[in-house]
């Protein structure tokens, strides 16, 4: 099944209800509630929800965004922060997310976990050298393995405040029957890493949380030289119930409409279960033609 996200279109009305019925014109009926939608933005859909015509399959944390915060930042609160009010305000935050997935109905809250405070402004520094040098060079792989080892030093800290936070979490989402999804990250101070993630998910051994892949993101983590995109799949599979749908091209241009970029999706989509909802998260910059072409051409690829 193929969806479609807010995130492309949310900046360009304060009326909500013109956000979906320019999704619906694309020709979805199901969408993703993005990061960014102000209150005032989800009243609107609100009201076209409730005169039908679609359906919202999740909701990406935080939604409706904080009064207090003016710019589109599904980061402005993290669970990993060392500020315990700060980390407060993400659980509330997200207890507010649920709700609003609730409300319509949807299955899924996507969620991002946080980064490593000490460790910010890493992969843009790793991105700077590989594009000067290459993923092949001596050099930059011994700062890759640099990373490696103080990533590793720091991490376990702010993996521990995040399944602090995510206990109660999960089971609000259990009481509600909705699942909590983990995104992938493609920084690689964001918590969790792929070994963490499955960490994670097997400590709380929940179907109520659970894996949300984006390509784009695996993507930079691959050119990175930091992951096998491919193997991860593999690896990952059991445990994934969707994904954000989106191409990239090389080392870290993404949210590009699928085909237009350097992802093998050919390659990639037959390692994710079969039933997986794709939910394109597309740059403000996309056509609506590129967004048909590309959606007809998924649909005889995979859905046939």
């Amino acid at each position: 099944m193929l969806a479609f996200s807010t995130n492309w279109n949310a900046s360009r009305h304060r009326d909500g209800s013109k956000i979906v019925q320019e999704i619906l014109d694309l020709g979805f009926d199901t969408i993703e509630l993005g990061h960014g939608l102000s209150v005032s933005q989800l009243h609107g859909i609100r009201g076209a929800f409730k005169s039908g015509g679609f359906n919202v399959i999740s909701v990406h944390n935080f939604c409706p965004m904080p009064v207090e915060v003016t710019v589109d930042n599904p980061d402005c609160y993290e669970f990993t922060s060392h500020r315990s009010q700060e980390r407060e305000r993400a659980f509330k935050l997200t207890r507010q997310t649920l709700e609003t997935a609730k409300e319509f109905g949807a299955r899924f809250v996507v969620l991002h976990l946080g980064r490593i405070v000490a460790l910010r402004g890493m992969t843009d520094s790793l991105l700077k050298e590989l594009e000067a040098e290459g993923v092949a060079s001596r050099d930059y792989n011994r700062s890759k393995l640099e990373v490696v080892r103080k990533r590793e030093k720091n991490a376990r800290v702010y993996l521990d405040r995040v399944m602090a936070i995510l206990e109660p979490l999960v089971e609000d989402a259990s009481n509600a029957d909705i699942t909590l999804v983990v995104e992938n990250r493609s920084d690689f101070e964001a918590i969790p890493t792929e070994r963490e993630l499955l960490e994670l998910l097997q400590y709380f051994d929940s179907p109520h949380l659970r894996y949300w892949h984006d390509f784009g993101h695996a993507q930079m983590r691959e050119s990175l030289g930091l992951l096998d995109h491919a193997q991860w799949l593999k690896q990952i599979s059991p445990y994934a119930v969707g994904a954000h749908l989106q191409d990239a091209r090389w080392p870290d241009e993404d949210h590009l409409i699928p085909f237009e970029g350097e992802i093998p999706f050919d390659r990639l989509v037959p390692l994710l279960p079969s039933s997986l909802p794709y939910i394109l998260e597309l740059s403000t910059k996309a056509m609506p033609e590129a967004i048909g072409a590309a959606t007809a051409k998924w649909k005889s690829l995979f859905q046939s």
